[in-house]
C-alpha cells in the first residue's frame, strides 16, 4: 500500500518532490491516531459512517491517512500529506478506490480549522474542511462547487477511538 501512495505522490508531485520531502510535519499531531466518524449527506438525509486513521510516515516528513467507509457505503482512499517550505504551504495527494487521484493544498491550521482546497484541474472544485470542536471531537466536511458556490457534500463527526 505505501509504494502504491509513494507511486501515486510522484505522479502527482513529480518525482523530485516525492523523494525530498523533508519537513516537520508535527502541525498534523492533534490527528494522529484511529477514528470513527458517523455523518450525514445533508442534500438527501442519508447517513454515513466511516473510520480514518492517520499515521506519521517518511522519517517525519509526512502524515498518511486512510479512509474507509464503513458497508454499505464502499468508499476507501489513501491520502499523504506534506509539507513544501518554498511554497510554505501542505500539500495533499488522494488516491481512492474509484481510480481517482486527486491534489489539494492547505496554508495549515487556522485556530481549530484546518482546509484543504482541491488543485484547479479538479473538477468540480472540493474542499476538505477539518474542525478540532470540544471534548476531542472532530468534525470533517466534505463541500462542493455548485453553482458557482461551495455546498456540504458530506459531514462527518468524528471520535477518537
Amino acid at each position: 500500500m505505501r509504494v502504491s501512495l509513494l507511486f501515486a505522490l510522484a505522479m502527482v508531485y513529480g518525482a523530485a518532490g516525492a523523494t525530498e520531502l523533508t519537513v516537520p510535519i508535527h502541525a498534523m499531531e492533534p490527528l494522529l491516531g484511529s477514528w470513527h466518524c458517523d455523518g450525514v449527506f445533508p442534500a438527501s438525509g442519508k447517513t454515513i459512517a466511516s473510520t480514518m486513521r492517520f499515521d506519521i510516515d517518511l522519517g517525519g516528513a509526512a502524515v498518511l491517512k486512510h479512509h474507509d467507509d464503513i458497508a454499505p457505503a464502499s468508499y476507501r482512499a489513501v491520502e499523504g500529506w506534506t509539507y513544501d517550505a518554498k511554497g510554505k504551504q501542505f500539500n495533499a495527494a488522494i488516491v481512492d478506490n474509484f481510480g481517482g487521484a486527486r491534489r489539494f493544498s492547505s496554508g495549515g491550521w487556522e485556530g481549530d480549522t484546518l482546509t484543504w482546497a482541491s488543485a484547479p484541474e479538479v473538477q468540480p472544485a472540493q474542499k476538505f474542511i477539518y474542525v478540532r470542536a470540544a471534548n476531542g471531537v472532530l468534525r470533517v466536511d466534505w463541500q462542493v462547487m455548485r453553482d458557482d458556490k461551495y455546498v456540504v457534500g458530506d459531514t462527518l463527526t468524528c471520535k477518537r477511538q
